[in-house]
């Protein structure tokens, strides 16, 4: 069963691809919503994920992330 977690502080890049299975990928970057996934989910044959692939518009398989506000990751330029 896929899970998506929406966490209330910004993972780390260990935490997140602890939470997603592997390594991450942003599917959406939008000033109010990011969406990590398992960038191998389809090649891994992961379990279709209902509603992330409704956040992004897209299909997308395995473990989400959704980050929004100050869970957000940010480019370092904007620190």
């Amino acid at each position: 069963m896929t899970k998506t977690h929406t966490p209330k502080t910004r993972p780390t890049l260990e935490e997140a691809q602890a939470m997603v299975g592997g390594w991450v990928v942003m599917a959406i970057n939008t000033p109010d919503i990011q969406v990590l996934v398992d960038e191998d989910g389809l090649s891994k044959e992961l379990e279709f994920n209902a509603q992330a692939s409704q956040l992004c518009g897209q299909e997308l398989f395995g473990n989400a992330i959704v980050l929004k506000g100050a869970a957000m990751w940010i480019d370092d330029e904007e620190e």
